[in-house]
């Protein structure tokens, strides 16, 4: 019991910094209420290296925090994982390992204050100030759908801690996953964008995150087709990738 009670209380460890590494974030995409932001710190900032340079580190930091939610997130790798680490805190440490590349990425990051445009202070900037608000909520939204404790990896120490079964996977097609099939990842491409003040430095994460989503996709909704079999194809073949309406390939 001592031993499944300090899992459920890594657990919610992994929730709650988890939580602070995502707001941290959109304040981060956004210059707002943390000590740096995208563009450098509260009182504006600047870059330590060279324009090309701080691009190449930049690009270098999302790939590789990239590449880490891609092979930590591969079923085979899961497979392997699991024999080290107990299978109902694998999604606990994988969060633990999220924040950490998190911050290495907001450490590192060469801030490239360029202004590419400026919407000052006003009705405009509050509406894009919304929609930036809409498209967080949204995203959060997504993860109740298969379960967002589940998906934050608390439901599973918690099924351990009181040696119940596991909740059968099911899939579903309904609300945000009625219209596309990866609104996490939309609500990724179209957070950087959503900003009164855009400059070089949201061109470059806005477009790392866009070429990672692209690429990495297909390994996802390999493994999905893995696990789920011929209805995840039937979904695929209904529902779009990225833009709601937009005819699903045959």
């Amino acid at each position: 019991m001592i031993r499944k009670s300090l899992m459920l209380l890594y657990a919610l460890g992994a929730y709650i910094v988890g939580i602070a590494s995502l707001l941290y974030i959109m304040g981060f995409l956004i210059d707002f209420g943390v000590p740096k932001g995208i563009s450098g710190n509260e009182t504006g900032g600047g870059k330590s290296f060279g324009l090309w340079p701080a691009i190449l580190i930049n690009s270098g930091l999302i790939g590789f925090f990239g590449l880490h939610h891609s092979v930590t997130a591969r079923t085979s790798f899961k497979r392997w994982w699991t024999r080290v680490i107990p299978a109902p805190i694998e999604r606990a440490t994988y969060l633990y390992m999220t924040v950490a590349m998190t911050a290495l990425l907001v450490f590192f990051w060469q801030p490239i204050p360029i202004t590419i445009w400026h919407v000052p202070s006003g009705l405009a900037a509050g509406v894009i100030y919304a929609a930036y608000a809409c498209i967080w909520l949204m995203m959060v939204a997504a993860t109740f759908h298969f379960g967002h404790f589940g998906f934050m990896g608390v439901a599973q120490a918690w099924q351990n801690f009181r040696n119940a079964k596991p909740d059968p996977s099911d899939m579903t097609a309904r609300y945000l996953y009625a219209l596309v099939r990866h609104p996490i990842s939309l609500g990724w491409m179209v957070a950087p964008l959503t900003t009164p003040h855009f400059t070089v430095g949201h061109m470059v994460f806005a477009g790392a995150t866009f070429a990672y989503i692209i690429l990495a996709t297909p390994f996802e909704e390999a493994d999905l087709i893995e696990e789920i079999g011929e209805p995840y194809r039937d979904y695929r073949d209904r529902v779009p990738s990225f833009v709601p309406f937009l005819k699903a390939r045959r």
